[in-house]
């Protein structure tokens, strides 16, 4: 497994078989820190590959106001400003 690169992540989602269907980037005060990926379902097998590989990813969970049974999981990797500016929760 390569050391984690952020420009690296959707390869590494595709061959760990994570499909995603909306990627962007998560900004604070216009600094971007992290780009996501919106997939349907992550096991957790993929979760704990994708922590290992970039042990500051975070997951969050979304649905549309309209549908609230349906889910979507957002993976978001850490960008430089993540580190420069930090984030919590």
């Amino acid at each position: 497994m390569r050391k984690y690169q952020v420009t690296m992540a959707a390869p590494f989602l595709y061959n760990i078989g994570v499909s995603f269907h909306e990627t962007g980037n998560l900004k604070k005060k216009d600094v971007k820190l992290f780009d996501y990926y919106k997939s349907d379902s992550v096991n957790a097998k993929q979760k704990a590959a994708i922590l290992k590989w970039c042990k500051d990813a975070r997951f969050f969970s979304s649905s549309p106001e309209y549908a609230p049974e349906m889910r979507s999981v957002m993976i978001c990797f850490p960008k430089a400003g993540f580190y420069r500016v930090g984030f919590s929760d």
